[in-house]
């Protein structure tokens, strides 16, 4: 689908402003500088809490192929509580702009896999992942981004602030005979690249002639580098976070994950325009943020609390489950939905597992990257004691 000629200068315009200031990475911005593009909806107050806000572009200096390693050295270097205006790229390192096609894709990751060949999956007993040579995916993320306070052991909190979409997105499933992925591959075997033009007055896309689909962008990949050495897979989601795909973690999220390495060297990408309840054909709408607003707070309470990735929405908790076997998926989502529920609320487990069937929502993540995503959706409405009132808050209340 073609852009419309006034969606393309106004992309460009806003991605020269941006770049400019991008030059000043790691450096920290005066809030009024920033702020001139009038393109962040977050509260001022919000946003400026700590004074500081640094900027990160997208570029072959920022930004690393679809893999982690815990070996490269960080982009930036902030301190906890601080902000950062996140710049991220298409697919493949940018190259993925409208006009491509899918042999180019595939051309593309093919070139990606021949540079970084030794990329493997993580083995993981907890998600029943095991270790593949996989190569580089396609997957483009900025970062790592270093965060001073942060020590293995502590928790990463990660506020969404604010997202501004770039002007399209493309969705596509692969041709079978290069890469055999997809819910449904063995049903459509020829890949195809679709893409579509944002309407940023709307916030929609026309799917097709009558039908309007509403962008909410989210970060598919977010998390923190791993502990072992080594290049590890982006395709796995896992106790990192990573490539967790989850359509709820967007503008006014938190997102928790427990830090591996020293600084936590936190990246993100793959962004998401808008997905349903589960990718099946193996992208959502995809396509990259002019940037992406976020403030990273380091946790050192909440060790008990928060042994994997889970993320806090105005009205919800998400508990995340992620395993090769998509049932094991959601015991491991119900489990930690429980042992919260335990810890946080004061159930008993028993009362907790009961609540669980009752009131929380068990919805599907992606169903395409090897290790399948569940999250459990808490409601925070029910608990309407008084008792409760400090704990229903965004952020999770400060552990004793």
């Amino acid at each position: 689908m073609k852009h419309k000629e006034n969606n393309q200068r106004d992309d460009s315009i806003s991605r020269r402003k941006f770049m400019r200031f991008a030059g000043t990475t790691g450096v920290a911005l005066t809030l009024g500088k920033v702020l001139t593009t009038n393109a962040f909806a977050v509260e001022t107050k919000r946003l400026d809490m700590s004074g500081k806000v640094h900027i990160l572009g997208f570029n072959e200096m920022t930004s690393t192929p679809g893999f982690w390693d815990n070996s490269r050295k960080p982009v930036l270097i902030m301190k906890s509580g601080e902000t950062v205006i996140i710049e991220t790229g298409t697919h493949l390192l940018g190259k993925m702009v409208p006009g491509a096609e899918i042999q180019d894709w595939i051309k593309w990751y093919k070139e990606a896999i021949a540079t970084d060949p030794d990329v493997y999956i993580f083995p993981d007993r907890r998600t029943g992942a095991e270790k593949k040579q996989k190569g580089a995916g396609h997957h483009s993320l900025t970062g790592p981004i270093y965060i001073e306070e942060a020590n293995p052991g502590d928790i990463l909190q990660v506020e969404i602030l604010d997202i501004v979409p770039n002007a399209y997105g493309f969705n596509l499933n692969p041709t079978t005979s290069f890469m055999n992925l997809g819910l449904l591959a063995e049903d459509y075997p020829d890949g195809k690249v679709r893409w579509y033009s944002v309407n940023h007055r709307k916030m929609t896309y026309e799917f097709a002639p009558g039908i309007e689909i509403p962008v909410r962008s989210f970060p598919g990949t977010i998390g923190v580098e791993m502990a072992s050495a080594g290049k590890w897979s982006n395709v796995p989601p896992g106790a990192h976070g990573g490539n967790m795909d989850i359509k709820d973690m967007v503008a006014g999220t938190v997102f928790y994950v427990p830090v591996q390495v020293k600084g936590g060297m936190f990246k993100t990408g793959d962004s998401h325009l808008a997905q349903g309840d589960g990718e099946v054909n193996l992208n959502a709408l995809e396509g990259a943020f002019k940037n992406m607003t976020l403030r990273i707070s380091v946790r050192k309470d909440l060790k008990k609390l928060v042994n994997w990735p889970m993320m806090s929405t105005p009205t919800h908790w998400g508990m995340m489950g992620f395993h090769t076997d998509l049932l094991k998926s959601c015991k491991m989502a119900v489990r930690n939905s429980i042992d919260f529920l335990h810890q946080y609320y004061g159930l008993s487990k028993m009362e907790a597992y009961a609540f669980c069937s009752q009131a929380v929502d068990l919805h599907v993540s992606q169903l395409v990257d090897y290790t399948l995503g569940i999250h459990a959706m808490i409601p925070k409405s029910v608990f309407v004691g008084e008792e409760y009132a400090s704990k229903n808050k965004l952020l999770i209340a400060t552990q004793t």
